[in-house]
């Protein structure tokens, strides 16, 4: 059981963004409850609202840039440098899709936009020909597609040839590092304001064939719900810092307290670059944005806001907090509410990896089985390591580890999506 507190729905908390959904052809469904309310949850009532199904989200549009032309939509680009560390550029529509990249050696990258839409990266690139395969997705749309094919040329592409055919295995790339190997990506954020931040992310996926259409050392099973967690981004929030109880450092209060901060993800990525998890949750539950108790799982008026603690009351009773710019979110607050008992430590509540780790029913899935996702297949070659639980995770439903969007407020339009085949390898059994 993870020891984060979960999201109780993807319109509240920003929910999921990417998954390559071409194959499937599927679009997002009502909401729900979806993804990881673990059992040392504060006390939220589980009656869950009925909400009409969310507008359908918008195509995404992915486009390449041309250098000295300027973008262009078409599948394949193709150009000749001779920089050894060219940008790659682009746009995507809408900007809370996020952008995949697969390189000729088959590394791959997670990149978030900006607020615009645009997003660069500069990958590595070796002498003559490099393909790199973009891949922007969002849960619940149809993926676009699209490559760069770029030739590097010049004197210092001709010395880096010199150099790889001196000493090839240097530069040969990473394997997969075994299965059950984990690289913890934490990137170091800007001292960004709230909203939109921009950042990249390395990924390390297994690398395996895929499964078999019958038979091989695992089942295929149908019928699956899939959601995507991931930790909060200290950098998404306005509040001011305050003392965090058990960390040495302060951090914005909203990332602590509410309901979209560290509170009820269970993790989170500080200013500083650095993991936080819920050490403790302490007692007491969650308020609703109106400030009064019996905040249920759904949305609405009724959802969670933020804890019964760590906030100011201001002259009329309504919570209210500092902001990091100066000032009050609303009104000047007169009266402080401590926080319930709940502590902070520093790293991951669990050695999880982006876009490797999924929390299933150990009911359905056993825990160490390895998970196909052909919805996956474009993003990160489509396996997966079953290796975490959550409290709202029964039954046939898959929550994906997967980098944090830039924006918070991404996935407030998305729903999840249903009905996804999954091929299913048990613990200790080899891969196809």
């Amino acid at each position: 059981m993870r020891a984060r507190a979960g999201r109780l729905a993807t319109s509240a908390i920003g929910g999921a963004l990417a998954t390559a959904l071409a194959a499937a052809g599927c679009g997002g469904g009502n909401h729900t409850p979806s993804s990881t309310a673990a059992s040392t949850t504060a006390a939220v009532s589980k009656t869950t609202t009925t909400n009409a199904a969310p507008p359908r989200p918008a195509a995404v549009q992915l486009e390449l840039e041309l250098p000295q032309i300027g973008l262009s939509s078409a599948p394949t680009i193709r150009y000749v440098t001779t920089a050894s560390h060219p940008a790659l550029r682009g746009r995507v529509t809408p900007s809370g899709a996020t952008v995949y990249v697969l390189d000729s050696q088959g590394t791959r990258t997670a990149l978030n936009p900006a607020r615009s839409g645009t997003f660069s990266v500069r990958p590595r690139v070796l002498p003559g020909a490099n393909t790199f395969h973009f891949t922007a997705a969002q849960l619940g749309s149809k993926t676009a597609n699209a490559r760069i094919n770029l030739t590097w040329r010049g004197a210092a592409a001709k010395e880096m040839a010199r150099k790889i055919a001196a000493d090839p295995a240097k530069f040969m790339p990473a394997a997969s590092a075994g299965l059950n190997h984990r690289i913890p990506s934490a990137p170091n954020q800007p001292q960004a304001a709230h909203g939109a931040t921009k950042l990249t992310f390395s990924l390390n996926p297994i690398k395996a064939a895929a499964p078999p259409a019958n038979g091989g050392t695992g089942k295929w099973l149908s019928g699956f719900e899939l959601t995507e967690y991931y930790p909060a981004l200290e950098a998404w929030f306005r509040g001011a810092p305050v003392p965090a109880p058990g960390l040495s450092s302060r951090h914005r209060i909203d990332w602590l307290y509410s309901a979209q901060g560290l509170s009820m993800e269970g993790d989170g990525i500080g200013l500083d670059g650095q993991q936080y998890h819920v050490a403790d949750v302490g007692s007491g539950g969650w308020l609703t944005a109106g400030g009064g108790s019996g905040a249920q799982f759904g949305t609405g008026s009724s959802a969670p806001y933020w804890r019964t603690g760590g906030f100011w009351r201001n002259q009329h009773g309504s919570l209210t907090f500092p902001l990091a710019a100066g000032g009050w979110a609303n009104g000047t607050g007169t009266r402080y509410v401590p926080p319930p008992g709940i502590t902070f430590a520093s790293g991951a509540s669990r050695p999880l990896a982006y876009l490797r780790s999924v929390a299933v029913d150990p009911r359905v899935i056993p825990l160490g089985s390895h998970l196909y996702i052909p919805a996956y297949a474009s993003i990160n070659g489509g396996w997966f390591e079953a290796d975490d639980t959550g409290g709202a995770i029964d039954g046939r439903h898959i929550d994906v580890y997967r980098p944090p969007p830039s924006n918070p407020s991404a996935g407030d339009q998305l729903g999840f999506v249903t009905g996804q085949r999954v091929y299913i390898v048990p613990p200790g059994a080899p891969l196809p």
